[in-house]
C-alpha cells in the first residue's frame, strides 16, 4: 500500500480519485498547494507519491515542482500530473521536471487507476533487492537498501550525488553487466508504462548519470538506434 498525496482543488476528481485508489492505497488530499507542502514538510509522514494539478487557486503546480523537485527525488517521491491542459508543452515541461507521467483531464477511472499502479510497481520493482544486497561493478558500489551508490576508486569511498532516477538508472546499467539495454528496457523498468515519456527525457537522466560517474571510470555508450550500455 502506497501513501499518495493529491493536490487538487476539484472535489469531484478528489471523489473519483478516492474511489479507484481508496482501497488499495492511502489517499491524503489537498486543495491547494500551501496545505500541499504543511503535509509534504510533516516529519512522520512518509510519502511514495504525488498526484498534482497544474492549476491551483494559489498558483501553478510546473512551478511549484520545479522548486522541489530536488527535496522530493532526495525522498524518493515520484510525481504525476494531472491537468485539463493537454498540450505538448505542458507535457514537455513536465518530465522535464522529472514527472512519472502526465494524465489528462478528464481521465477514464480505470486507464488512471492502471497507470497509477503501473507507475508505483515499476519504482518498487526497480529497487527490489537480489540475492546481494550490496552489487559491484569495477570501483563502483551499490547499496539497495539504502539506496546508495559509491565510487571505490580512491582511498575513501565516495558517495555519488544521484537522484532517485538516476541511481535507478545505474542499477538497471550494472544489473545488465555490459550488454546494451534498449530504450523500451529502460523505460519500462525506470518508469513503469511509458507512453508519455519521451526519448528526450531519457537522454536527459542517463547525461546526468554519465557525468557523476565518469571520476570513477566509467562510462555509459550511446549504441545507435537501440539504447545504453556501462563500460567499467
Amino acid at each position: 500500500m502506497a501513501n499518495i498525496l493529491l493536490v487538487d482543488d476539484s472535489t469531484e476528481i478528489r471523489d473519483a480519485v478516492q474511489a479507484v485508489l481508496g482501497t488499495d492505497h492511502q489517499l491524503t488530499w489537498a486543495g491547494n498547494l500551501e496545505d500541499a507542502q504543511k503535509l509534504l514538510a510533516t516529519p512522520e509522514r512518509e510519502w511514495d507519491l504525488v498526484l498534482l494539478d497544474i492549476g491551483l487557486p494559489d498558483g501553478d503546480g510546473s512551478d511549484y515542482l520545479a522548486k522541489v523537485k530536488d527535496e522530493l527525488e532526495s525522498r524518493n517521491i515520484g510525481t504525476i500530473f494531472l491537468s485539463g491542459n493537454d498540450n505538448v508543452s505542458s507535457r514537455t515541461k513536465g518530465f522535464s521536471l522529472g514527472a512519472l507521467d502526465f494524465i489528462a483531464k478528464p481521465f477514464d477511472l480505470i486507464e488512471f487507476q492502471v497507470r497509477v499502479g503501473a507507475k508505483l510497481k515499476g519504482r518498487k520493482e526497480v529497487v527490489r533487492a537480489p540475492v546481494e544486497n550490496t552489487l559491484r561493478r569495477g570501483p563502483l558500489e551499490i547499496h539497495l537498501s539504502r539506496q546508495q551508490a559509491f565510487d571505490t576508486s580512491e582511498s575513501e569511498p565516495r558517495q555519488l550525488d544521484l537522484t532517485p532516477v538516476e541511481f535507478r538508472l545505474l542499477l538497471l546499467f550494472v544489473q545488465n553487466g555490459g550488454d546494451v539495454v534498449s530504450r523500451s528496457k529502460i523505460l519500462d523498468t525506470v518508469w513503469g508504462q511509458t507512453a508519455h515519456v519521451s526519448a528526450r527525457c531519457v537522454d536527459h537522466h542517463v547525461c546526468g548519470l554519465r557525468k557523476k560517474i565518469s571520476r570513477s571510470g566509467g562510462r555509459i555508450e550511446s549504441v545507435y538506434g537501440v539504447g545504453y550500455r556501462i563500460d567499467i
